[in-house]
């Protein structure tokens, strides 16, 4: 297992917890307007499009980089835990993302898996059942 094997070193090159949270900020502010100006009653239909291609562009960053927009902005990305590599997208978008939105439904589940950023790997939940963690790029 490679990052069992990276030793001392194996924390080195990890993204701060700060550094993820202000990722996930940008990523849900810019969710948040769009949906915010679906809701309203100034061109609803235009924000719910706008709101659908940035669901589409985050779901292509994920799959091909590794980021959102956040996380590019604040030069991290989501790699395998084992090889450091891209994670690719079953782990990335279907695990992190589409699966963690599901299980967020989930009484304190939200609360459990931001908790975990604490750990000494900075591992949250999400990331422990996607075999992931968020790395600078």
């Amino acid at each position: 297992m490679v990052a069992a094997s990276l030793g001392a070193d194996r924390y080195a090159n990890m993204a701060s917890s700060l550094t993820r949270l202000l990722a996930a900020i940008v990523d849900g502010i810019l969710f948040g307007l769009l949906v915010a100006g679906s809701r309203a009653g100034n061109e609803p239909g235009l924000a719910g499009l706008l709101l659908l291609i940035l669901i589409v562009l985050q779901v292509i960053l994920l799959g091909r980089d590794g980021q959102t927009i956040g996380k590019k902005l604040f030069a991290v990305r989501i790699v395998d835990v084992d090889t450091r590599q891209h994670a690719g997208f079953f782990k990335t978008v279907v695990l992190r993302s589409f699966l963690n939105a599901l299980l967020s439904l989930i009484l304190f589940y939200g609360l459990i898996d931001a908790l975990l950023i604490f750990r000494e790997d900075r591992r949250c939940l999400h990331d422990l059942i996607a075999g992931t963690v968020v790395v600078r790029a």
